[in-house]
């Protein structure tokens, strides 16, 4: 029986009451191209999201006070919408848009709403590319429509601290090209099927080695992408060696007393 108990013991300690240790070996994230991804996107993807926490906590018709203050909040955002479920314009902001959207192609996926999920949708057009968000709203617990959100990608990869080395597509299409000349290529990708099994990995194309990092918009997913040639490539920066230790029980010359002057009234 002490034996049992002994061994219990053990098992708890070593599995379950554990003692806590810190790996200060543990550098975190080693891939040169990683690094630099996150950095280029991370700006851009954390005013995304926030903006989306702020979207989604929205079940009800919002006024246009609620409305005006989330695109102060994110001057980045071009139009906020209300639409019932037949698509009518209830209200927006600004109350005279310059871009004019149709909302049919969101109001295609009743199923989604229903259950209270996003949906999403890329327009491209002579204009440039629209993104938009729908989050449903409910009236006695049934859905009545949505508040669409609205941008252009420009306004929100200007975040990034080098938007010409960031590329950002969709499973609908091109958001941002970049600054290389990649970004159709790139958007032109398999990427529903890529998508299936991953949400990280490397493509090799177009002369480039790009690491790219996906998630989700409504039902649709957003990849962001960057070259990661140089990065890697790069040789890393020599370590710079510390300072010398002043030796022990050595005065330092700061420290050390000042010869007294000599009295000149002593006998």
């Amino acid at each position: 029986m002490k034996t049992k108990w002994r061994e219990t013991r053990k098992l708890y300690r070593e599995y379950i009451n554990t003692d806590p240790s810190i790996d200060f070996s543990d550098q975190g994230i080693s891939d040169k191209g990683l690094q630099r991804l996150a950095a280029l996107m991370m700006p851009v993807d954390e005013r995304l999201l926030a903006m989306l926490r702020t979207l989604g906590s929205q079940d009800a018709a919002p006024d246009p006070e609620w409305a005006q203050q989330l695109l102060s909040a994110n001057a980045w955002l071009s139009g906020i919408a209300v639409v019932d479920a037949s698509g009518a314009t209830v209200g927006q902001v600004p109350s005279t848009p310059m871009r004019p959207l149709d909302y049919a192609s969101l109001l295609d996926m009743a199923d989604r709403y229903k259950v209270r999920k996003m949906g999403a949708r890329v327009v491209s057009d002579e204009m440039g590319t629209v993104v938009m968000v729908a989050m449903p709203f409910f009236k006695e617990n049934e859905w009545a429509g949505l508040v669409v959100v609205n941008f252009d990608p420009r306004n929100l990869v200007r975040f990034s601290p080098d938007s010409n080395a960031l590329v950002v597509v969709s499973t609908e299409g091109l958001l941002w090209p970049g600054g290389a000349g990649q970004g159709e290529s790139l958007a032109a990708l398999k990427w529903s099927d890529m998508l299936r099994g991953e949400v990280q990995g490397d493509i090799r194309t177009g002369g480039g080695e790009y690491v790219w990092q996906a998630r989700y918009l409504g039902q649709l997913e957003l990849v962001y992408l960057t070259d990661a040639r140089e990065v890697r490539a790069a040789k890393p920066e020599p370590k710079k060696e510390a300072a010398p230790s002043p030796e022990p029980n050595k005065t330092l010359p700061s420290t050390e007393r000042l010869p007294q002057p000599t009295d000149l009234t002593a006998p």
